[in-house]
């Protein structure tokens, strides 16, 4: 049957495969470290406060990143999802972005389509979702609270701005204007450094934008682009221009430069070393297209594949690394592939579904057989409680039935796939992914959340505490500080500054104590139950 016959249930079954991708986003589970415990930490600072101009971590400032999603994550726990924990809200604030990215990505990508009389733009839209949603580099980082996903989502509008040109340039420069406004007060300067760049480029790369209508457009997206460049800075530099030099010239410009020691440690070719996993599936269709295309393969979609490329060749320039900087450049890269949809042969499609209904199974399986061997001492139990030391929960019934109706309906989609999608291997590679994290969130979320949560400690360390009385630390990490106030509504200052040395109550994070602490008495040594390195240890002066 054709495809058009076919349509509805196509729509159908890809739009259950991406709601269902969206489970681990709702899945109820403490705030995890690394990165979910200090962002959390700066939001539920700004849910506590009116003045949302300086991100605050326990009572300091922290001007690592600007605030477009703390200020989003903190508006939907004050005015909209009230009733719910503020680490839940702040993850329905990434998830709210990550369908952004994934709504204009697709709409990007049918639009490119539209342009060439050999792509068919539905299916276009539709494949773009389907390899986003499936590309490994984004679903690692797509579920939980990271101020990244509000750049994943400008990245996709600028996408759509450039496709939408030149049939409507003046909402392609607003488009346009509003992403590099967006990235500017996500991550500051690099997101809309890529944008940009990408935009001055472009005439050089297709022959669309070479126009003076285009130069118009550019001066629109400049204009629209001003009130987030220019507010919040400016706004800033009044009330500190210390916090302002902190945050532009530090926490940009010497991170990119390696001027500081922030960030992650630079390594050469760390970006050429991900891309076969972090871009996967979409590192397999790039060769299929140019071979099928050559060069079209990079003209039919032209915005896409430069954004791409330009964002991978800068981050290899700067001096950190990390995998969650590439994720923008991933989303480039799916509309850049999903825009050719028409040209990816079947026969491609029907071998790498077939490997994937494979994987949907056999993920499937190891995941059910992890869940009984963990509660009812199969024979992987052993390994399993070495990684979980003490854990005794009780299984979470509710959530074994939702796997269950997870297991049937993946497995339903996966093996009818051929019957009413063109792009089985997509949309099966999602299945699996759908499938992995789906049972993972389901059925042993209650081990994952013993093995990262810091809450039962947080709380035990409270005990020994006086909520009157002043708290120092020393050598308590940003991630540790965030959880900590969020748990205890205890804000810590620093031992080194302020008033710390004057606090009665000490917090120490390790086994290496400040010099001259004074006369200080330990009251209580622990570590979390799954990870015995992190020693905390709460004292009072004598």
């Amino acid at each position: 049957m054709s495809f058009r016959v076919n349509w509805p249930i196509w729509k159908t079954a890809c739009l259950a495969l991406l709601a269902l991708w969206f489970w681990p986003s709702f899945a109820p589970h403490d705030p995890w470290k690394p990165d979910e415990s200090y962002i959390l930490g700066l939001v539920y600072e700004y849910t506590l406060r009116d003045n949302w101009l300086v991100p605050m971590l326990s009572g300091e400032p922290f001007m690592e990143k600007p605030p477009l999603f703390f200020w989003t994550a903190a508006g939907f726990s004050r005015y909209i999802f009230t009733w719910l924990p503020v680490h839940a809200a702040a993850r329905l604030a990434a998830a709210f972005y990550i369908a952004l990215t994934f709504i204009f990505a697709a709409l990007a990508a049918g639009q490119f389509a539209a342009r060439s009389r050999s792509n068919n733009p539905s299916q276009a839209a539709w494949l773009t979702a389907i390899l986003l949603a499936g590309t490994l580099g984004l679903v690692g980082n797509g579920h939980h609270i990271l101020t990244d996903s509000a750049l994943f989502a400008s990245f996709a509008i600028a996408l759509y701005a450039f496709s939408v040109f030149p049939l409507r340039p003046l909402a392609s420069g607003l488009l346009m204007g509003t992403a590099w406004g967006m990235a500017f007060l996500t991550k500051g300067l690099l997101g809309p450094g890529c944008l940009g760049l990408a935009a001055l480029l472009l005439p050089i790369a297709d022959r669309t934008y070479r126009q003076k209508a285009y130069l118009l457009t550019l001066a629109i997206a400049l204009l629209a682009a001003l009130p987030w460049w220019l507010i919040w800075p400016w706004r800033l530099w009044l009330a500190s221009p210390e916090l302002f030099h902190t945050w532009f010239w530090v926490n940009n410009l010497g991170r990119f430069l390696g001027e500081n020691n922030l960030g992650p440690e630079y390594e050469r070719g760390f970006y050429l070393k991900i891309l076969p996993w972090h871009a996967f599936p979409l590192i397999l269709y790039l060769p299929v297209l140019f071979f099928r295309q050559r060069l079209d393969a990079f003209k039919n979609a032209a915005p896409a594949a430069l954004l791409c490329l330009l964002t991978y060749t800068i981050l290899s320039l700067a001096k950190t690394s990390m995998e969650l900087y590439a994720v923008p450049a991933v989303v480039a890269f799916a509309v850049w592939m999903g825009a050719q949809a028409s040209s990816i042969p079947a026969a491609f499609e029907r071998r790498f579904g077939l490997v994937a209904l494979c994987l949907v199974a056999v993920s499937a399986l190891l995941l059910w057989w992890a869940w009984a061997a963990l509660y009812f001492g199969l024979p992987l139990q052993a390994s399993l409680m070495y990684y979980l030391p003490g854990f005794a929960e009780k299984p979470a019934w509710l959530g074994v039935l939702f796997a269950l109706a997870l297991t049937i309906i993946v497995w339903n989609l996966a093996w009818r796939a051929p019957q009413w999608a063109k792009h089985q291997g997509a949309v099966r590679w999602l299945a699996v992914l759908v499938m992995s994290y789906g049972l993972l969130f389901s059925l042993l979320l209650p081990g994952l959340n013993y093995s990262k949560s810091y809450k039962p400690m947080m709380l035990d360390l409270a005990t020994q505490l006086d909520k009157t009385q002043c708290l120092a630390s020393f050598g308590l990490g940003e991630h540790e500080r965030g959880n900590f106030h969020y748990y205890t509504t205890m804000r810590v200052q620093r031992f080194e500054i302020g008033r710390g040395k004057a606090c009665p109550q000490l917090l120490t994070q390790g086994s290496t104590m400040p010099a001259n602490i004074g006369e200080y008495s330990l009251l209580k040594k622990t570590t979390r139950a799954t990870d015995r390195d992190e020693e905390f240890s709460v004292w009072r002066k004598k």
